[in-house]
């Protein structure tokens, strides 16, 4: 925290007569840019000379000229002015900049097919998407307005809304799909991995499948790669419904089991508690609600 010092300023306003009146050479000049009467810039003026305790303007016949004093004070005056008017724009340039982070996946496959219907409730916002595969926000580290994250909810002192459940089922192409008749066809074909591997072993556990050690698959770093193989015949992944939903109904990718995996883990929207009246906030809050909400409503 900066420390805190008594304040020994005049009035801002005052200083910015003070500029003006310096800049025109004239008390009637500045009175006619600034809108206010002669005697009012004068006053201003005076209050300031007062607070100081010394002149700041030698006034003779044909305008003002700033004493040594004035010299001095104007160029941290302007300085200063100039500093705040950055700083401000930079302020009023973030409210209309959204800085949204999620999965690649959920980008790809579920957020950027719905990003023009953000963009038409929220006209006068730049939508910035960055993807990261992390379970953690870290807000503190960038400037990330909100984030969708994936897990179980459990992010102390972040305010949490659950957008969409995450149910596990295998997916690959129709080729593949037709080489399996049963579960234990599983255990000749390559089982893609992605992060948490741990998928596959309890998937099996519940639709009642052998266990499987790992076989001869590719491990990838994110499900959207996965995903990727399994539709080129590479393997079998594991799919999330809500994400492949577009291309189970497109054929891209066929699910050859009923069975699905449900862990209550998900896909959550997460930002600091601090940042929850904001208007970009609360406009992306409400549109995530109802986006969801279609999501569900074509799922049933």
């Amino acid at each position: 925290m900066a420390p805190s010092f008594p304040r020994q300023l005049p009035p801002l306003h005052a200083l910015d007569v003070f500029v003006t009146a310096a800049r025109t050479g004239s008390f009637s000049q500045a009175a006619r840019e600034l809108f206010v009467t002669q005697s009012a810039v004068s006053r201003q003026i005076q209050q300031i000379e007062a607070f100081l305790g010394v002149a700041l303007f030698v006034r003779h016949k044909t305008g003002l000229r700033l004493t040594a004093e004035g010299e001095a004070l104007l160029p941290v005056v302007n300085e200063a002015f100039g500093r705040i008017a950055c700083q401000c724009e930079t302020l009023r340039s973030a409210a209309n900049i959204l800085t949204l982070r999620m999965p690649p996946t959920l980008a790809a496959r579920w957020f950027l097919p719905r990003l023009p219907d953000l963009q038409r409730v929220m006209p006068g916002v730049d939508v910035r998407i960055t993807t990261y595969d992390s379970r953690e926000p870290r807000f503190e580290e960038s400037g990330v307005d909100a984030a969708i994250l994936h897990g179980s909810g459990d992010w102390p002192e972040l305010e949490v809304l659950k957008l969409l459940p995450e149910r596990l089922t295998p997916v690959c192409s129709p080729a593949t799909a037709r080489e399996i008749t049963s579960i234990d066809d599983l255990a000749r074909l390559a089982l893609l991995q992605c992060d948490p591997v741990h998928a596959w072993t309890e998937w099996l556990r519940k639709a009642g499948g052998p266990f499987i050690a790992p076989p001869g698959g590719q491990t990838f770093d994110t499900l959207e790669l996965a995903l990727s193989a399994a539709s080129r015949g590479q393997g079998v992944a594991m799919g999330d419904l809500t994400l492949v939903h577009e291309s189970l109904a497109n054929g891209t990718l066929v699910a050859p089991f009923a069975d699905v995996l449900d862990q209550g883990k998900g896909y959550f929207l997460v930002y600091p508690l601090q940042r929850a009246e904001r208007p970009k906030i609360r406009a992306l809050r409400a549109w995530l609600e109802a986006s969801v909400a279609g999501t569900k409503a074509v799922a049933d």
